[in-house]
């Protein structure tokens, strides 16, 4: 939630409700870049892993940047519908 995903530091929120409303965008957010992951990791192409075992990226980092690809890259052709993803959650 911090620096490397939706930098919420960053916002210098103080009204609750406006608070309020930030976290519930961001848990789907959150929930829609996790299950982008995991199905890109699964059906797509598995995150690599590293020497020591652990893999090089989350499963959330890794959807959040195939999310970001789609959304802000008018030439990137995703292999498949993260919107449909996201009508699931």
């Amino acid at each position: 939630m911090k620096t490397s995903g939706f930098n919420i530091e960053d916002t210098h929120l103080t009204h609750l409700d406006r608070m309020e409303r930030l976290f519930a965008i961001m848990g789907i957010a959150f929930t829609w870049a996790y299950l982008v992951g995991i199905y890109k990791h699964t059906m797509i192409k598995p995150i690599r892993e590293l020497a020591h075992g652990r893999k090089a990226k989350t499963l959330f980092k890794y959807g959040l940047e195939e999310i970001a690809n789609t959304l802000m890259n008018p030439y990137y052709r995703p292999k498949f519908d993260i919107f449909k993803i996201l009508s699931c959650t």
